[in-house]
């Protein structure tokens, strides 16, 4: 996203009919400091807006590649093997995960991008009937995961993944998921942060001035803010449709015209 805050903030002002400064503190001259709203405010608005709409539309599609599976060696007294799913930054400190949901998991083995395995979802309950009292079974390459925790979480509450059966051979998760946005820290404090780019898809920009736009009147206690919030949730609606899938293609597949490697001479399964 090629827009900035201190553009947000600005266009947000505008709304407003409050003054540009101090959203661009090196042109104070002649610029009445702000009446109602701080930037620092209208900042925070600014990161609970995106983070709305990073929940709702789940539009921020990321895809992570680190988590190192070794091969499992047999050891019945072992705990059962988990990964940490504390993926990616949501802090300058990089200590707070941006997981918000998973889509997709692969088993890539080591060292082999051309071997890529698709994994299914299943909770726990489900998988009782596969691995019956035996979570530690293992074979080539797993075929099934499933989560403990939530994201967030800590302690006993930590989020993890689970895989079964243990991969016998060592390799990686390739992990495809809904991320939040990273916040932005005070650009009061830290004017630097004017320049930070928001994290939101392309063309959507003027959903999160109209976000603002509403919580500024609602401070105000201006009932107009009921029709800024109807615009704000049509446009909602729209980005949720138009992001599941960034294509307007049919799905389908035709099996038939495919030429895969492996299939037979006369296109058969």
């Amino acid at each position: 996203m090629t827009v900035t805050l201190s553009n947000i903030i600005f266009r947000a002002r505008s709304r407003l009919n409050e003054p540009a400064y101090p959203t661009y503190p090196n042109s104070t001259v002649g610029n009445p400091p702000a009446r109602f709203f701080s930037d620092t405010e209208i900042t925070e608005w600014v990161n609970d807006g995106l983070r709305d709409i990073a929940r709702r539309a789940e539009d921020l599609i990321t895809y992570d590649n680190t988590i190192a599976i070794p091969a499992y060696s047999e050891n019945p007294s072992q705990p059962i093997p988990t990964y940490s799913l504390d993926l990616g930054t949501l802090s300058p400190s990089g200590s707070t995960s941006d997981v918000l949901r998973i889509a997709r998991v692969e088993f890539q083995v080591a060292y082999d991008s051309s071997q890529v395995y698709p994994m299914e979802w299943a909770p726990q309950s489900y998988l009782d009937q596969i691995w019956n009292t035996d979570q530690l079974s293992s074979t080539s390459y797993p075929t099934f995961w499933t989560t403990r925790g939530f994201p967030g979480g800590t302690g006993r509450s930590a989020f993890v993944i689970q895989i079964y059966p243990q991969a016998s051979q060592a390799g990686q998760l390739n992990i495809f998921y809904y991320r939040l946005p990273q916040r932005i820290t005070d650009p009061v404090a830290t004017p630097s942060n004017y320049t930070t780019l928001i994290d939101l898809i392309e063309g959507w920009d003027d959903m999160l001035v109209d976000f603002v736009h509403y919580q500024g009147l609602i401070k105000r206690r201006d009932s107009s803010w009921k029709d800024i919030q109807a615009l704000y949730e049509s446009k909602m609606q729209n980005v949720i449709e138009t992001s599941r899938q960034f294509s307007n293609q049919v799905q389908y597949l035709s099996y038939d015209s495919l030429a895969m490697p492996w299939s037979n001479t006369w296109g058969g399964w």
